[in-house]
């Protein structure tokens, strides 16, 4: 059973699942676990976090995810609010925070870069009882060349650390331009399973942007 995240309007809904022992929980700005994890290890990132994902994971710990939006520190113009994307991974530890792995992504000129929360996930495809974290963003851009949409997929490469792989499709916006994906080396190497899963979500993201 893989977590499957809820859109902020509906941040008055905790989704709490376990899978293979894995309890992870779903955290927006209306729920009181979002307020007591703040209280309890701070914010450890800029600007305020859009969604809290906590997972505890037998044998490893407990894990935080964090994904932040703040402010725009570079000219950027695509809309009135131009916001930077800021996101990690941390592992608590005696009442703090150890990081394991971060992601940011800023606003400028005409590009906007927005989290797909709907496409943001945590699962345990291959069953090998750590989770793997996918993170979906789209840049957004003024005119009509190819915009990119990007999953990012956080897994354990043995022991507490965290390794990236990305998979990322360009969306034409011109007829003479032709869909096509990429894939980094580190997605290539990844188990069959996290692969497919991380395709079906690029997929349904790409079917929810039309």
């Amino acid at each position: 059973m893989i977590l499957r995240k809820l859109l902020p309007a509906a941040a008055c809904i905790v989704s709490v699942w376990s899978f293979a022992q894995i309890r992870t929980g779903v955290y927006f700005s209306s729920d009181k676990q979002y307020r007591e994890i703040i209280e309890d290890v701070g914010n450890p990132l800029p600007g305020k976090a859009v969604m809290i994902v906590k997972s505890f994971v037998p044998n490893f710990g407990s894990y935080i995810w964090f994904l932040n939006e703040s402010k725009a520190k570079n000219p950027a113009y695509l809309t009135d609010t131009p916001k930077d994307l800021h996101a990690g991974i941390f592992l608590e530890d005696h009442g703090g925070l150890i990081p394991q792995i971060t992601f940011k992504d800023f606003a400028k000129g005409l590009g906007q870069p927005r989290y797909l929360i709907n496409s943001c996930e945590v699962g345990d495809v291959n069953d090998d009882g750590f989770p793997e974290f996918y993170l979906t963003y789209f840049e957004e851009s003024d005119g009509l060349d190819a915009k990119p949409l990007k999953v990012i997929v956080y897994t354990s490469t043995g022991g507490k650390t965290l390794s990236k792989s990305k998979i990322t499709a360009w969306i034409p916006f011109q007829e003479e331009d032709r869909y096509r994906e990429v894939k980094d080396e580190n997605f290539n190497g990844l188990p069959q399973k996290i692969k497919l899963k991380a395709e079906k979500i690029l997929k349904e993201a790409k079917e929810g942007l039309k």
